[in-house]
């Protein structure tokens, strides 16, 4: 458990926990705000949604002071940042008028008076939340005016506000900012090569299910496969995932832990993954996407779905073994129209805006400009 959780536990579970959580709203309230500062934070730094609608709010020229929270300072960044868990990002925090996140940043501790933009990252596929079977943390909904959450359809509405125990009129949907990329920009990598895409879900029992981990994986088979395809397969994983990172070489290449996958993801011919709900994204461009799910029974017995039947949701082939994996890997390279017609039926009820502008939605939402 990270330090943060541990530290959310202790402010839900202990009296002395909830008396420390009510002074510091307490504090925050009576903080004077700065109305034109807005705090930005993702998880890696500068990614995801955040980092997309603050490139927006940027092209506006704006005169919000745009401030980020971040692990490491970037000299990429041409705004001011403040270190993760220093008493200078703290205040930084204190003094937001508003607060744009991707993971519940400081919510516990958010005052009414601060305009807080939950962009998430992701919508649910997986359970979680309220909606897992034995979850680990219950956050309190919110649902004051000054509270924004985001989805992509009326169906991820309805979900998301299962998980997060939300008013469902509270939800906008907007879209992603994230997928503006997606649908605005051109192929966004110079490999000529055809890119294969592996997105596993996080798991923390810390078995490897992955596909290298299928009892008749063959590396030899795969390195064959891809060179003859004239094919690179890459590899976006959990920095907790090092056991599947160290099988990079070859034309298989783990990317780095903090590289933005909606850098990349415009570039990709076909996806796989297993539970990662980057495929609800993925499926805005109408290119294949491969399940490689051999623990489909197990994970969703323990720890379940939000959307069922997972068969149904899943708009692509499902593999339980590497032989069936290669097969179905190459029919995706050869026929476009492999499940094209149940990807556009689940694109359809997933993504219901599909136009590039789901960050000036998000905008005009908050700020009304």
């Amino acid at each position: 458990m990270s330090l943060h959780d541990s530290f959310v536990r202790f402010l839900l579970n202990s009296w002395i926990g909830r008396a420390l959580n009510l002074i510091m709203v307490a504090i925050n309230r009576l903080v004077p705000k700065r109305d034109n500062q807005i705090l930005f934070e993702s998880i890696p730094d500068f990614s995801d949604n955040p980092s997309q609608l603050y490139s927006y709010i940027k092209s506006l020229g704006t005169d919000y002071r745009m401030i980020w929270v971040v692990d490491s300072i970037r000299d990429d960044l041409d705004a001011p940042q403040y270190l993760r868990n220093t008493p200078s990002e703290f205040w930084q925090f204190l003094r937001s008028r508003y607060i744009v996140s991707s993971h519940g940043y400081h919510l516990m501790i958010r005052a009414g008076n601060q305009v807080y933009l939950n962009l998430w990252h992701g919508m649910p596929l997986k359970a979680m939340g309220y909606t897992e079977r034995e979850p680990s943390i219950l956050l309190p909904g919110v649902c004051d005016e000054n509270y924004y959450l985001i989805a992509t359809s009326t169906i991820m509405r309805n979900a998301l506000a299962a998980c997060f125990n939300q008013d469902a009129r509270r939800i906008h949907i907007t879209g992603q900012p994230r997928n503006d990329k997606l649908l605005t920009e051109g192929r966004t990598m110079d490999d000529s090569r055809t890119i294969i895409l592996y997105t596993p879900t996080y798991r923390d029992t810390g078995r490897d299910e992955s596909i290298f981990s299928m009892p008749d994986y063959s590396e030899e088979k795969f390195q064959d496969f891809l060179r003859e395809h004239d094919a690179v397969f890459l590899m976006k994983l959990h920095p907790l995932d090092s056991g599947i990172r160290q099988r990079s070489g070859g034309n298989i290449r783990a990317l780095d832990p903090s590289e933005d996958l909606y850098d990349i993801l415009q570039g990709v011919d076909v996806l796989v993954t297993d539970y990662s709900s980057v495929y609800f994204d993925f499926l805005l461009l109408d290119r294949p996407v491969i399940f490689a799910v051999p623990d489909l029974e197990e994970y969703r017995r323990v720890r379940g779905f939000v959307l069922e039947p997972f068969e149904f949701w899943a708009p692509g082939p499902r593999v339980e073994t590497f032989t069936d994996f290669l097969e179905e890997l190459e029919r995706c390279l050869e026929d476009d129209d492999y499940y094209r017609r149940e990807r556009r039926i689940v694109n359809s009820l997933v993504n219901q805006h599909q136009d590039g502008e789901s960050s000036r939605r998000v905008y005009e939402l908050v700020w009304g400009d």
